[in-house]
C-alpha cells in the first residue's frame, strides 16, 4: 500500500528489516523509491525508476564504490550512480533522483530532496539578468538531480511565494538568498514568504551567501583583475542595509579581505549604512596623498549599485562578484550549494 503522510517525512520501515547491501523498493506517496543499507549503517535512498530505461529496477542494482563514493548500478544497463549525490558516472547526461532519510526511534523515514529556490534581489540590468542566470545555471548543471528553480525579491518575477506556490503538493524547498548578507530581504521578505507558503508544504530559508572566506577570495581576484599594485588603498563597496547584522556581516567580510590581500580594507556603503562609499574614498585619499584608491565592489552582479560604486571617485573600481560576459566563479557555485545542502540535510 502507499505510504501517505500530510507531513514531508514518511515512515518506510524498521531499520532492522534492511539486510546491508540488499537494496528494498517502497512506495512513497505514488513515487517508488530503492532503499539501500550499508554494512557501515549508512542508509540511501533513490528513485527506483532506472532513468535510462523508466523501468522500476533500481532495488536490484549492486551496490559497490567508486573511491570513496557508494554507488549503484541498474540491473539493466549497467549504469552506475552515486548513492548520495545521484550523479551518472557511466553517462553523465543521466541523474538519479535522491531523497533525504533519518533514522528515529529505529525507523527509517525518508522525505523528498527539497526543491531549490534561489532567490536573488532582481534587476533591470540586462548584463546583472545574465549573470544572475549564469551562476543559477551552474548549480543545475553541477547538481543535476536537484530542481532548481529562480526567484526575485524584487523588480523581476517570479517571487518567492509564486516558485512556491508552483510545486506540487507537499514538495518541500529550501530558499537560498543570493544576497551577499542577510538583511531585510531575508528576514522579513523571505520570513513572510516561507510563512504564507506553509503548512501547505515545508519551506525553509537557507543563510546568505556572505560572509564567507571564499568570497574573499574572488574579491581578490577581482582586484588582481583591475590592477591592484602594492601600495594601492583598498575601499569594500557593500550595498549596505538599515539591518544592524547585516552590516556587521559587510565589515567581518572586510576583515577577511584584508586577510587574503595582506592590507587595510576600509568598508564602506552604497546605501542604508555608514560611510558611504565617496565618502570613505575621499577620507582614504587624503590620509595618502598620491597614493591610488581602489574599490572592491562586494556586489554580486552588475547593475545600478555596480554602476555607483564606479563612480564613487576612486583610481580604479574592480567588477563584482559575477563578471559580465565570464563564467561564475566556482566559489560562488559551491557556497549556493553547500547553503542549501546544510538545510536540506538537517
Amino acid at each position: 500500500m502507499p505510504i501517505v503522510d500530510t507531513s514531508s517525512w514518511n515512515v518506510i520501515c524498521d531499520v532492522s528489516a534492511l539486510e546491508p547491501l540488499w537494496g528494498e523498493a517502497a512506495l512513497v506517496d505514488g513515487d517508488q523509491v530503492a532503499v539501500f543499507r550499508l554494512p557501515d549503517e549508512r542508509i540511501f535512498v533513490v528513485s527506483n525508476t532506472d532513468p535510462a530505461t523508466g523501468a522500476s529496477v533500481m532495488s536490484r542494482g549492486i551496490v559497490g564504490s567508486r573511491g570513496e563514493r557508494a554507488t549503484i548500478a541498474s540491473p539493466l544497463h549497467k549504469d552506475v550512480f552515486d548513492l548520495e549525490t545521484g550523479r551518472c558516472f557511466t553517462r553523465p547526461e543521466h541523474s538519479l533522483p535522491t531523497w533525504r532519510c533519518r533514522v528515529v526511534a529505529g525507523r527509517l523515514e525518508v522525505s523528498r530532496r527539497p526543491v531549490l529556490i534561489a532567490a536573488s534581489h532582481g534587476t533591470n540590468d540586462e548584463a546583472g539578468q545574465r549573470a544572475i542566470r549564469a551562476l543559477v545555471d551552474a548549480v543545475r548543471d553541477a547538481r543535476p538531480e536537484l530542481s532548481v528553480i529562480d526567484s526575485f525579491v524584487d523588480v523581476q518575477t517570479p517571487d518567492a511565494l509564486s516558485a512556491l506556490e508552483g510545486l506540487p503538493a507537499r514538495t518541500p524547498a529550501v530558499v537560498v538568498p543570493l544576497l551577499l548578507s542577510a538583511g531585510y530581504h531575508v528576514h522579513v521578505d523571505l520570513a513572510r514568504t516561507a510563512e504564507q507558503a506553509r503548512p501547505a508544504r515545508s519551506v525553509d530559508i537557507s543563510a546568505a551567501l556572505g560572509p564567507d572566506r571564499r568570497l574573499a577570495s574572488v574579491l581578490a581576484r577581482r582586484l588582481n583583475e583591475a590592477g591592484l599594485a602594492g601600495d594601492d588603498h583598498v575601499v569594500l563597496a557593500a550595498a549596505g542595509s538599515s539591518n544592524a547584522a547585516a552590516v556587521i556581516d559587510c565589515r567581518q567580510m572586510g576583515r577577511l579581505l584584508a586577510e587574503q590581500i595582506g592590507r587595510k580594507v576600509t568598508v564602506s556603503f552604497i546605501s542604508a549604512a555608514e560611510p558611504r562609499v565617496p565618502a570613505a574614498v575621499r577620507t582614504v585619499r587624503a590620509s595618502h596623498r598620491g597614493a591610488r584608491v581602489v574599490v572592491a565592489s562586494y556586489l554580486l552582479a552588475p547593475g545600478y549599485f555596480a554602476d555607483l560604486a564606479a563612480e564613487s571617485g576612486a583610481d580604479v573600481t574592480s567588477a563584482p562578484l559575477l563578471a559580465a560576459g565570464e563564467a561564475p566563479p566556482s566559489e560562488l557555485v559551491d557556497i549556493v550549494i553547500e547553503r542549501y545542502e546544510r538545510v536540506a540535510t538537517g
